[in-house]
């Protein structure tokens, strides 16, 4: 479980990843009108694949705290990748005001870039909770050489 915990975490991560260094500056790179069309079937679909990552991370990471010295290694990965659940209070709302067909051309920049910056936020908690988990992986395997 512990191995699938680290697995989706990652995965999660590269998916964020990704978003940020290829979609996201695409997306800013549109003429307003071009992205809110793009967004509306690119948005659904990019959440739709990575969301799936991040739930069952969460999900994984808070069962691999039970016992064992890696536990706080494990709890900081599950903090993280909580921390990307509470984001989702600016995102969901964010996401719908885009995909809103009255949404005005001239408010895409501004809403790309706080998009963008809370996206980045998002993907640093990924890539931390991924590198507390390794941390955790890490710890155990050292703890069964002993």
């Amino acid at each position: 479980m512990r191995t699938l915990a680290l697995a989706a975490t990652a995965a999660f991560a590269g998916g964020a990843l990704l978003t940020q260094t290829v979609i996201v500056p695409s997306w800013r790179a549109a003429p307003p009108e071009v992205f809110l069309a793009r967004f509306a079937t690119e948005g659904p679909i990019t959440g739709a694949t990575v969301f799936p990552f991040e739930l069952a991370s969460l999900v994984l990471l808070a069962l691999s705290i039970r016992g064992g010295s890696a536990r706080w290694w494990w709890a900081a990965a599950t903090v993280c990748s909580a921390g990307t659940f509470v984001l989702l209070l600016y995102f969901v709302p964010a996401n719908l005001a885009l995909l809103d067909p009255a949404f005005p051309p001239r408010d895409v920049a501004g809403a790309l870039a706080a998009w963008n910056r809370w996206d980045w936020l998002r993907t640093g908690l990924g890539v931390a909770a991924t590198a507390f988990a390794v941390g955790a992986q890490l710890s155990v395997r050292a703890e069964r050489r002993r």
